[in-house]
């Protein structure tokens, strides 16, 4: 059986069969009769009116339209099969969310990941909320798999220092999406290599290569000048950058909308924020390994609160970008704090530890009637899978937990 089982990981379809077959598991889940998502508005037919109208808004509304290359990927995938919107729609999304699993497993081969560590990497990857739900309302994922995509390569081409596919693939990500921005300052601060630089050799590696980790910014800063004056958005640019403040106060307008942002926060960020603390508790020899939980921690920093002040916080995916540093990386970095949950004795000293079998009780008890009482009665979740996936993680957090404090003592 062991034998087996490194056979079918050495066979070398293995990430493109597994990415394959989860990604139509996620398109599954979306076209279910009883879930509402944009791609089947409550029934098994695929919602094309719905999907054309979101593939005009985002040509016609200033902050959309300046993103171009997604809209052009679905309409050139309808004129070239002459399909019709939601088909071309699902094609492109679902197409690029199963190739950023892939890159996300060899990217991680790259950062020196075995080939089982990449292939949990990747599946760590298709089951955060903001993939798995990814065209769920109110999370409504429109560029981001692209903006993965382009990312994931832009970091492989970095890591093996190769300057100039960087330079283009990470430009290209700004478009794509221009968040893509707030990666950088993790990159020239934390991440001039993935080796155990010395100081001083530090030093000299960012002189050297700061200004090209952050040229993109001048790509794009030509790319967007031209854009608005050509297609005249600058009005609608201005109006839309004032107005952006109104987002915040709807974040903050009620209770309901506090406990959605709140929520969208944590579920798209707890688990990782969870045990990156236990990483960094723990001292380690191998800094840059420790480079990525910091790369995770500042560019979460930055993202969160500005997300929150100019966006809408319930589409939580706005929040999941400062976990490209982390996707690739989540094995090499958390296998260790992961492996208590897999041994037997782990759950019999739980058991004997009537204080912490306690605690995990009440830590459960809270989480149930969280997830299944009072955030069902603000009317969120509906027609989704919200609330039972947050009791799951909840869960094994709080198992986590305690299991670790047991074995502590």
């Amino acid at each position: 059986m062991v034998q087996l089982s490194r056979s079918l990981l050495l066979w070398r379809p293995i990430p493109y069969v597994l990415a394959l077959l989860t990604t139509v598991a996620i398109l599954s889940i979306h076209m279910l009769p009883s879930v509402d998502s944009m791609l089947n508005e409550n029934n098994t037919q695929i919602s094309h009116v719905f999907l054309k109208s979101q593939i005009n808004y985002h040509k016609e509304i200033a902050p959309f339209a300046r993103r171009p290359l997604t809209t052009l990927l679905i309409e050139s995938t309808q004129q070239l099969f002459s399909f019709r919107a939601g088909y071309a729609f699902i094609l492109v999304n679902f197409l690029l969310l199963g190739f950023s699993g892939v890159l996300i497993y060899l990217l991680s081969l790259v950062l020196k990941a075995t080939k089982e560590q990449g292939l949990i990497n990747m599946l760590v990857f298709f089951t955060s909320f903001s993939v798995l739900f990814a065209f769920f309302p109110p999370v409504f994922t429109y560029d981001e798999p692209l903006q993965y995509c382009l990312l994931l390569m832009a970091c492989i081409a970095f890591v093996k220092r190769k300057w100039f596919w960087y330079m283009v693939l990470f430009s290209l990500a700004m478009v794509a999406r221009e968040t893509s921005v707030l990666l950088l300052p993790a990159l020239v601060l934390l991440l001039p290599g993935m080796q155990n630089h010395p100081r001083k050799k530090l030093g000299l590696n960012l002189k050297k290569n700061s200004l090209i980790i952050i040229s993109p910014i001048l790509f794009y800063g030509c790319y967007i000048v031209f854009f608005i004056y050509h297609q005249r958005l600058l009005h609608s640019t201005h109006t839309e950058i004032t107005s952006r403040y109104s987002c915040f106060l709807e974040n903050i307008e009620n209770t309901r909308n506090i406990v959605e942002s709140i929520v969208s926060i944590f579920i798209t960020l707890g688990p990782f924020l969870y045990f990156s603390y236990f990483y960094l508790k723990r001292k380690n020899s191998e800094t840059w390994k420790n480079n990525f939980v910091h790369a995770f921690l500042l560019t979460a920093l930055i993202n969160t609160p500005l997300v929150f002040m100019t966006a809408f916080a319930r589409e939580s995916r706005l929040f999941a970008l400062p976990l490209i540093f982390l996707w690739p990386m989540f094995m090499q970095l958390f296998e260790h704090y992961l492996k208590p949950l897999t041994f037997k004795r782990t759950f019999q000293e739980l058991v004997r530890n009537t204080q912490m079998l306690l605690l995990f009780g009440v830590f459960t008890l809270f989480n149930f009637l969280f997830c299944f009482v009072y955030y069902p009665y603000l009317g969120l979740g509906e027609n989704n899978y919200f609330a039972g996936y947050i009791f799951s993680v909840c869960l094994v957090l709080s198992l986590h937990y305690c299991t670790c404090k047991t074995l502590s003592k």
